[in-house]
């Protein structure tokens, strides 16, 4: 999407967030104007590109990068110091000009990084944009990058080069509460499919292939908070969600938003773990469903198992020992009876090598006795176990080479 469909102006000073919305009701959305928890960046971006002369448009460091003229807010990474190693403030123009003589200026935030990797974040700030006539509260927030690459001449020889890249985003997200039979929960409905339209299913086609493409809703707990990972508690929109044991299907429409109760049967599954999560899909439907000791109950069909992640303790304020795995099990759910999931039982793991150009490559692969590919174990505290240790010896027992395998 292009830049020119940022029509923008920005709320007074971009750190001075708009006051509280006004609360609709039980089924109406609200353009959030601060971000919501979990929130930091999304919508529709672009990309940053060096500024030929950054002094002439009212940057300071040689190397300002900024977005593309043409739309009414333009933003730039930039820094207060000409020798600074790298962009540490954004500057938003509200102009309509990309001169940033006169601009909003905000600190970007250091994001934790490993290595020579550096990355910078521009915090969700808001703005307007214009939709259709209308004004409308958004957010926009960028991205910094700068990293070590490594590329080969013609030679074949090995260079390391430092590079960097950088962009902005605008999103819309809408608030509220949702009606899912007689419990009401808060909602946030995010603009996934980035055309600036909340709460809809579009289709795009790739080619010849077609396929939906949906904005996403976070649910609350009980409790009416929101999970603080933006992956966590989220469906997309015209999927099913459980809300206390019971199914439903979220629908949006000119700011409204409904779940309707899923008619059909219903089955139960059980999955021998504390605690646990799967992933069902069938016939175009995703089932996130999470559960315990007792089972759970879901829409009858048949579905594939696309993923589990299989907890040690039931508590889930904590982390803990869990392992991760992915399928292609067909699994059945019948009407009015019980079935049973096996995952995560009698690991084994092998080994396999790669030669090429004189360099051998080792990995290691792990599945459970039901042929599942376990990817991730995470032991005591959430946390991942060393990295197995691999010895290759020659013919007579001795050693030629040890290593430690790293995670990828």
């Amino acid at each position: 999407m292009k830049t020119t469909l940022w029509s923008c102006v920005i709320f007074g000073a971009a750190v001075a967030l708009s006051a509280g919305i006004a609360a609709g009701g039980v089924g109406d959305l609200t353009y959030a104007k601060t971000a919501p928890p979990g929130i930091s960046s999304g919508g529709v971006s672009t990309s940053m590109r060096p500024v030929a002369n950054p002094a002439a448009i009212g940057l300071t460091h040689p190397k300002a990068m900024a977005t593309g003229k043409g739309a009414t807010v333009a933003v730039a990474f930039d820094s207060a110091n000409a020798k600074a190693d790298v962009l540490d403030i954004a500057r938003i123009d509200t102009t309509g000009k990309s001169d940033f003589t006169s601009a909003i200026t905000v600190k970007l935030t250091k994001v934790p990084s490993r290595g020579s990797y550096t990355m910078l974040s521009l915090a969700p700030q808001p703005i307007t944009i214009s939709k259709n006539g209308k004004k409308i509260p958004a957010l926009v927030s960028g991205r910094y990058y700068k990293y070590q690459s490594r590329t080969r001449n013609a030679k074949a020889q090995t260079n390391t080069v430092m590079r960097v890249s950088a962009s902005a985003s605008v999103q819309t997200i809408g608030q509220g509460q949702c009606r899912f039979g007689d419990t009401v929960r808060k909602v946030l409905v995010t603009d996934n499919n980035r055309n600036m339209t909340l709460g809809d299913v579009i289709t795009r086609k790739s080619g010849t292939r077609e396929y939906k493409r949906a904005d996403y809703c976070r649910i609350a707990d009980a409790k009416g908070k929101f999970a603080s990972s933006s992956r966590a508690g989220y469906v997309q929109m015209g999927q099913p969600t459980q809300i206390d044991g019971k199914w439903y299907t979220l629908s949006a429409e000119n700011m409204k938003i409904t779940a309707a109760p899923m008619t059909g049967g219903l089955g139960t599954l059980a999955i021998d773990s504390p605690r646990w999560q799967c992933m069902l899909t069938r016939d175009g439907l995703t089932l996130n469903i999470a559960g315990g000791a007792k089972p759970v109950s879901v829409p009858a069909g048949k579905y594939q198992v696309r993923m589990f992640r299989l907890y040690k303790n039931a508590d889930a304020s904590k982390p803990c020992a869990s392992i991760y795995g992915s399928s292609s099990r067909p699994l059945t759910i019948t009407a009015d009876k019980a079935t049973s999931f096996s995952a995560g039982e009698d690991m084994t793991a092998a080994m396999s090598a790669r030669a090429s150009k004189g360099k051998v490559r080792f990995s290691l692969s792990q599945t459970d006795g039901s042929g599942s590919r376990i990817r991730t174990i995470y032991g005591s505290g959430g946390k991942r176990p060393a990295a197995p240790q691999i010895e290759v010896v020659d013919n007579t027992g001795k050693v030629i080479y040890l290593a430690k395998l790293a995670y990828g």
